[in-house]
């Protein structure tokens, strides 16, 4: 059997490129394997949360802010590594702004993560009611 479950960081990354690399062919023959990858991605993932938090305790915020401290990213080294405004990335980790699909997406490649990571609702922080 070629793909297992995840145990390694090594092989996660590699199940990820190769889940990616399928997406962008889109050939329809390739559908169950897409289909395995994304689950066998979603477990590790859905693991490896659970180290820090459950799912219904974690959100997406701060699984960003748990990633860039693993990474040992500074707001500005992660703005600049995505092309976008540190301003920005100081209003998602300070919950004055949402994370936008366009940036789950930046997020998800950038960390090896599935999407659905830092799609998971959550409130905002210190906004009036207009």
């Amino acid at each position: 059997m070629k793909y297992k479950r995840i145990k390694t960081l090594q092989q996660y990354t590699s199940y990820c490129n190769e889940y990616e690399e399928l997406l962008r062919k889109g050939l329809k023959k390739d559908t169950d394997l897409i289909d395995l990858l994304e689950l066998l991605i979603e477990d590790y993932d859905n693991k490896n949360i659970s180290e820090f938090g459950t799912e219904e305790d974690m959100d997406p915020v701060e699984l960003l802010t748990y990633l860039m401290v693993e990474h040992n990213l500074t707001k500005s080294e992660l703005a600049r590594r995505l092309d976008v405004s540190r301003q920005l990335i100081t209003e998602i980790v300070n919950y004055k702004r949402n994370i936008s699909k366009s940036m789950v997406m930046k997020f998800s490649k950038f960390f090896n993560m599935m999407p659905i990571a830092f799609s998971r609702e959550y409130e905002l922080k210190g906004l009036s009611a207009a």
